[in-house]
């Protein structure tokens, strides 16, 4: 069975520690659907007219399938397995994949800069996915790095204790 990954499974290292032995067959399109997040901070696509979703390929077993299952939580609702018709950009032909697709916290959320950065980026990177696909990817990061303001502001605090000291 074929496996479209478009979130943090597009990490061949990740990947294969989820899924020893799968193996990855190139990127593919999955058209009239568009990448988001969800209010987790975690992957998820919705369908949308004329949008396309990125991502890579595997060759799974039944046997990667059911630890897929239980690293994306299907089994607690999290995702649904679907088949859907994929697009291989390997070959331009149509292939049935199975995909997850979050049925829950569709709202879109902020993405977490260690998911984003940690997996999905290097693995969209990696695959060689269209450099706007990877700006569209980049875009879900946050602003301004977590933390920063924080650090900001114990600075300035720091800085106003000590004048008053003076």
């Amino acid at each position: 069975m074929l496996y479209f990954a478009y979130g943090s499974n597009m990490h061949a290292p990740q990947m294969q520690q989820r899924c020893p032995g799968a193996r990855f067959l190139g990127p593919g399109r999955l058209k009239h659907w568009r990448f988001t997040i969800t209010t987790r901070g975690t992957a998820n696509i919705l369908q949308a007219e004329g949008a396309e979703v990125y991502g890579l390929l595997w060759k799974c077993t039944p046997a990667h399938l059911w630890r897929l299952d239980r690293f994306e939580g299907a089994h607690f609702g999290n995702y649904l397995q679907k088949v859907m018709r994929v697009q291989s950009l390997c070959d331009d032909r149509q292939v049935s994949a199975r995909i997850y697709v979050s049925l829950a916290r569709l709202y879109p959320g902020k993405g977490r800069v260690d998911y984003l950065n940690r997996a999905v980026l290097p693995g969209a990177r990696s695959a060689g996915l269209p450099e706007p696909y990877l700006r569209e990817l980049e875009s879900w990061m946050p602003r301004k790095p977590i933390g920063l303001g924080d650090r900001n502001y114990r600075s300035r605090l720091r800085s106003l204790r000590s004048r008053s000291k003076n």
